[in-house]
């Protein structure tokens, strides 16, 4: 592959039928969990597969960490950093808008919660997200993206408080490659 064929600016278009697309994420996220809601760095890695122009599967591994310390001298919480690692797959739905093309995600999986808390947690978990991705060149993307990560059955329960159980919330910037 040469230099020019890597900065070709011919017509842009989303990952189609039968193309894969390989991203990291890189962003901000908090997590609740023991009551407390630290913010802290996240990273992700997406593969998707184009099934048609619209919808792609995909497979997801993401990971985080939360610096927590000790509220006030009584707080029995452990203190140091919170841990969260998740295994997902799902589906993705773009609307290809010339070069913009906004997304949704919906992906189901596993997470695990450890590090500096009262017990770790290894649960099944949803993601839903939704960002949109601007086309660089045919090969190249950069967008930006929001999830939410959430135990179903939990935000089912309470969902005027997004449920009681560990979740998460993030915000990411996104670099893919379309192959």
């Amino acid at each position: 592959m040469t230099a020019a064929s890597v900065l070709e600016t011919g017509a842009a278009r989303a990952a189609g039928e039968n193309e894969w697309q390989v991203a990291a994420r890189l962003g901000a996220q908090t997590v609740n969990v023991d009551g407390r809601k630290p913010w802290g760095p996240t990273l992700a890695v997406d593969v998707g597969y184009g099934i048609n122009d619209a919808w792609a599967v995909r497979a997801v591994l993401e990971a985080s960490s939360h610096s927590v310390s000790q509220a006030n001298p009584q707080d029995a919480r452990p203190v140091g950093n919170v841990n969260r690692q998740a295994a997902l797959v799902g589906l993705t739905y773009t609307i290809d808008v010339l070069r913009l093309v906004p997304y949704v995600d919906l992906d189901i999986g596993v997470v695990h919660i450890g590090g500096a808390v009262v017990q770790s947690q290894t649960l099944m978990a949803m993601q839903l997200g939704v960002g949109a991705d601007w086309f660089v060149n045919r090969l190249w993307t950069t967008g930006l993206g929001f999830r939410y990560l959430f135990e179903p059955a939990d935000l089912l329960a309470d969902p005027l408080n997004l449920g009681t159980n560990p979740f998460a919330f993030s915000i990411t910037v996104r670099v893919s490659r379309v192959f």
